[in-house]
């Protein structure tokens, strides 16, 4: 298939499964498993290809997702890191004349081609990250700032092989919606991807609802697939969308993944742990597929404190799903 075919076959897969697996932790894994270390400026989570342990890591994690997506044959989204940079800002280095995202997206790729009995069903896309410190809204962008900036790596992601793409974790509704807008403009299947309480609003104080529909009217003409969330446990996932405001049919359609976070900690006290906080990988799964039959959710997936078998526990429950259908 050629790249148009590859995206359309993301979008079908997404409309026609009834529940799909994403990865789970990958940055936050590599630090605590093999690095031990924040990733360096300015390359950031896209420079660890670069560095010995980080590229271990790497390579460690997308074959552990990719072998438990291959042994309960699930469709899997990987999401290797991407970066669109001032060359002046890497003058000198190793990687200033490397295509940083072309790299990084090669790297996993070729790990999922030694997977030929799950390949077709592994989609690679990718991540805008959000400019500034997601637990801080307030250091993100305005949205017409958001959209220059997120445009720049938009255009480049046009011309590659990736399947789709997300935001990054957004605390706040102005670059979200900047970002989003970059991705409406591509061929690109997407998604965006917030940061919530479980009060129910963004970081910035938006109610979830208001942030679905407003980024839906600046998307118009090619909307995001479905909107999901980063880094929250699915108990307070499912605090947030019980709030009244967001128990609307608008949330119920549009609002339909989570990548979970291990632990039922704030934002906040998460942001300042300085140990690891999980819950079991059982009660977590478990947990995480009630948002599936109790809440419609369909995209399912981990984030910081997930490991092997946390994502083992959840692709075991939705074989379930699948074998219970006859799919």
């Amino acid at each position: 298939m050629n790249t148009l075919q590859r995206r359309a076959n993301f979008s079908q897969t997404y409309e026609q499964m009834p529940v799909l697996m994403l990865q789970g932790s990958v940055g936050e894994r590599i630090y605590r498993n093999f690095t031990r270390q924040k990733p360096e400026k300015p390359l950031g989570l896209a420079g660890l290809y670069y560095s010995e342990n980080g590229h271990r890591g790497l390579d460690r994690v997308f074959h552990d997702y990719v072998s438990i997506a291959q042994k309960f044959d699930l469709p899997l989204l990987l999401h290797p890191y991407s970066k669109v940079i001032d060359r002046e800002l890497i003058s000198g280095t190793y990687y200033e004349d490397r295509n940083i995202t072309a790299d990084n997206y090669h790297h996993c790729q070729s790990i999922v081609d030694g997977y030929p009995l799950i390949r077709e069903k592994v989609f690679i896309g990718t991540i805008l990250g959000f400019s500034g410190d997601s637990y801080r809204p307030s250091t993100g962008l305005s949205e017409e700032e958001a959209y220059a900036l997120h445009s720049k790596t938009t255009r480049v992601l046009e011309t590659m092989d990736h399947d789709h793409a997300r935001t990054g974790l957004s605390p706040a509704l102005p670059e979200a919606a900047g970002a989003a807008r970059a991705l409406s403009e591509t061929t690109l299947p997407y998604f965006v991807s917030f940061l919530v309480r479980r009060d129910g609003k963004l970081l910035d104080g938006t109610w979830l609802h208001d942030a679905i529909a407003y980024i839906d009217s600046a998307t118009e003409k090619r909307p995001p697939l479905f909107y999901q969330v980063n880094c929250v446990h699915p108990r307070n996932m499912m605090k947030c969308l019980d709030q009244k405001p967001n128990r609307t049919e608008l949330v119920r359609s549009r609002f339909r993944g989570l990548e979970a976070n291990g632990s039922e900690l704030s934002p906040e006290e998460l942001d300042n742990a300085g140990t690891l906080h999980t819950s079991l990988p059982g009660e977590w799964a478990d947990d995480l597929l009630r948002l599936y039959t109790d809440y419609g959710l369909k995209v399912l997936g981990g984030c910081c404190g997930t490991d092997h078998e946390h994502m083992t526990q959840l692709a075991l429950r939705i074989r379930g799903v699948y074998d219970q259908l006859g799919l």
